[in-house]
């Protein structure tokens, strides 16, 4: 979705007259939100990125603004500039949602640091005991293992090999029985 000043700039700025909380706006304070929406909206697009989300905030920022306004008792004094009012809301719910983003991206970018780091051993573990096992097999053998692996056909390495494509497939299944019985006696020693 373009940004407002893409789109070129307040030619109609609309609002709901209800927020996405089901809280009714005062027609006082949605007019003042009419007034300052393009402007709030474009800063918050800076920061977000997101105008549906930025919307939303604005109108929920409307909607604490005539709760506020609602519950104010009669005799207090009453609010001199609404528009700064209103706007200081909005720029705390922004301010809010920036936060929220910002650790949720520290949390991920985190959790996938720790795994890396997780990985980066299990996986030197798991490449030793490969080179182990393969150790323990023939030359032929540990071809034909490496081949399949790769992805050849059993009549591709029978035909490289110059056996018959029975006695490759043999030959593999042996080094995968002794891999198994290897990393059985492996698991026994822990």
């Amino acid at each position: 979705m373009k940004s407002l000043r893409a789109r070129g700039g307040s030619a109609s700025f609309l609002l709901h007259s209800v927020d996405r909380l089901g809280r009714t706006i005062d027609p006082l304070v949605l007019a003042v939100a009419q007034e300052i929406g393009p402007r709030a909206v474009a800063y918050a697009e800076r920061l977000l990125a997101d105008t549906a989300l930025i919307m939303n905030l604005l109108e929920e920022s409307a909607g604490s603004v005539s709760e506020a306004l609602k519950r104010k008792p009669k005799d207090a004094r009453p609010v001199r500039d609404l528009s700064a009012y209103l706007y200081r809301t909005f720029l705390r719910k922004v301010g809010v949602v920036r936060d929220k983003r910002a650790r949720l991206d520290k949390s991920l970018r985190d959790r996938a640091e720790a795994q890396s780091l997780i990985r980066q051993p299990l996986q030197a573990e798991v490449s030793l005991l490969f080179d182990e096992v393969m150790a323990t097999y023939d030359r032929v053998t540990r071809q034909i293992v490496y081949r399949r692996l790769e992805g050849f056909s059993w009549k591709e390495i029978a035909t490289e090999f110059g056996i018959e494509t029975h006695a490759a497939e043999t030959r593999y299944s042996r080094a995968l029985a002794q891999a198994r019985l290897l990393l059985r006696v492996r698991r026994r020693m822990r």
